[in-house]
């Protein structure tokens, strides 16, 4: 079950990935980016966030500068860091995406018959307390 259930979520996220293409924003930057919705972070904590190097996560960063996307700026309490922050423009963008990817699953459970939809509706409350625990950290 946790391998199918595993397999079923991969599949389901990268299907609707699919409709980030809109966005004209590659999935790495978009992945960098939605970090950044928890506030501003050090291209470090970026790149352990990612699990990328520094130097993959600085050629990232950069590419969200030059789009308008996020910005540095100075580290309050260490002027040898800067952190990265998202910009209004950059967050339009992280709220496009999710509204995308939100309606063409609206779309999908809209072919459902109502059984169905019942059944979705309480695997959801099941799946929701598995993602907290599984939030937790190791067992």
């Amino acid at each position: 079950m946790a391998e199918r259930l595993h397999s079923v979520a991969l599949h389901l996220m990268r299907g609707l990935r699919r409709q980030d293409e809109a966005l004209s924003v590659g999935p790495a930057r978009l992945s960098a980016l939605s970090v950044l919705l928890s506030g501003p972070k050090t291209i470090s904590e970026l790149a352990e966030s990612e699990q990328v190097r520094l130097p993959t996560m600085t050629r990232i960063v950069s590419g969200l500068e030059e789009l308008g996307l996020a910005r540095r700026v100075p580290h309050p309490t260490d002027r040898r860091s800067v952190l990265v922050e998202m910009t209004d423009t950059g967050a339009e963008t992280i709220a496009a995406g999710r509204r995308l990817r939100v309606e063409r699953l609206a779309r999908t459970l809209r072919d459902l018959d109502a059984a169905d939809l019942a059944h979705v509706d309480e695997a959801l409350d099941v799946l929701e307390r598995v993602t907290l625990e599984v939030l937790r950290g190791p067992r």
